[in-house]
């Protein structure tokens, strides 16, 4: 999504599209970021089920949300977002009118469109001069979903789905990977509510000339490539890791973790399991084969590993590891396309073109170092023989 070769790097990290249905689409985010001269973004499609309670309540909930102080809901995410980024040893973000002005503009067009676009409107030159650097996370979540008018708990309930995203689809952890980035200076934020309770977010993010010229370009394309990780960068958020307690989970020197949303599959011969401080565990090993959830990879002593368990870790050399797309999510053949195993190899097998396959998986070949998709054990289709739907 970012441009590696640019003047000046705008970055389009990618998040995702949140969908949750109640006769359409209820829950929704996205994010890009872009170089200037270059954008591109991707969308992901999720469904999650979500009581809309009975219509007696219509009423009273529509009273609600009419009560919901927009400007306050404003300012209480610009404050979250900064919150935020300080937990990250990150500089707060300075709001502009431009990018203000620019992101209630985008949030109001989705109530006249019906929903988030996908940034197929988005246009960075519509943020200048803080279109260097240009990012967006756009979201809609009903107020049935938030159950609040407090602008403070809208603001936390929003950012906290875009730092964990819950409902995207793609596991890429764009939208947290935009929020703290590092080599960006300002943001705007727009917030709308539909007739019906819909509540759009935008958050616009970027730099001026001035801003942008302190950075050495080759950080911001470093930065930028974290996005084909299927991994959060190391990062934490008091809310979403309200749960993640344990030594596992308490970071210390030569002990790095970060969020994944995926797991491992172990290669042909059974596999070591280490502890977190790297040491081989004699009472634990891994069947040959077989498929394990992990929440984050660690880097413990310079060294890649999975967690799988309590005080359990495999290395990056013995699995193939992936993340996990949400239930539905499909890919269409654009060729006779290959299928590959899991350790990267051709089966000598094809699926036909536009034949489309259900999968939940993404990995890395590790022959040709593509992204590939899983369509069925030990079937492997590779990104450039797809396009995901």
């Amino acid at each position: 999504m970012f441009s590696k070769a640019k003047k000046t790097a705008i970055l389009i990290a990618t998040g995702a599209l949140l969908v949750t249905n109640i006769s359409g689409t209820i829950v929704s985010a996205d994010t890009v970021s872009n170089t200037n001269d270059n954008s591109t973004s991707t969308k992901t499609n999720s469904s999650d089920s979500i009581d809309a309670s009975s219509t007696t309540s219509t009423k009273t909930q529509a009273a609600n949300y009419e009560n919901i102080d927009l400007a306050a809901v404003r300012v209480a995410m610009l404050n979250e977002l900064n919150r935020l980024r300080s937990q990250n040893n990150l500089a707060p973000l300075t709001p502009v009118n431009v990018l203000s002005n620019y992101a209630q503009a985008r949030t109001d067009s989705f109530i006249t469109s019906g929903g988030v676009d996908d940034h197929s409107n988005w246009h960075s030159a519509n943020m200048y001069p803080y279109n260097f650097t240009a990012e967006e996370n756009i979201a809609q979540m009903p107020f049935s979903m938030i159950g609040s008018t407090d602008p403070l708990i809208i603001a936390e309930k929003i950012t906290n789905e875009f730092y964990s995203e819950t409902y995207d689809s793609t596991p890429d952890f764009g939208h947290r990977k935009n929020m703290l980035n590092p080599y960006i200076n300002y943001v705007g934020i727009g917030v709308s509510i539909s007739d019906t309770g819909m509540i759009y977010f935008s958050q616009e993010m970027g730099n001026d000339k001035a801003s942008y010229s302190k950075y050495d370009p080759n950080d911001i394309n470093d930065y930028y490539m974290t996005k084909y990780n299927d991994y959060a960068n190391p990062s934490k958020y008091d809310l979403a890791d309200i749960n993640r307690k344990g030594a596992d989970y308490t970071q210390r020197k030569d002990y790095v973790t970060a969020d994944l949303r995926g797991g491992v599959t172990t290669k042909d011969y059974a596999t070591s399991v280490y502890d977190r401080y790297g040491e081989k565990r004699t009472d634990l090993e891994l069947a040959p084969n077989s498929d394990w959830i992990s929440d984050m990879v660690a880097t413990i002593n310079g060294k890649k590993y999975y967690h799988v368990s309590t005080n359990g870790f495999v290395s990056a050399a013995d699995v193939l590891p992936w993340a996990k797309f949400l239930y539905g999510s499909s890919v269409t053949a654009t060729t006779d396309a290959k299928v590959y195993d899991n350790n990267g190899n051709f089966t000598g097998k094809i699926v036909h073109k536009d034949s489309r396959w259900v999968m939940a998986r993404r990995a890395v070949n590790p022959k040709t170092h593509l992204k590939m998709y899983r369509i069925g054990t030990n079937a492997w289709l590779q990104e450039n023989e797809v396009t995901v739907n």
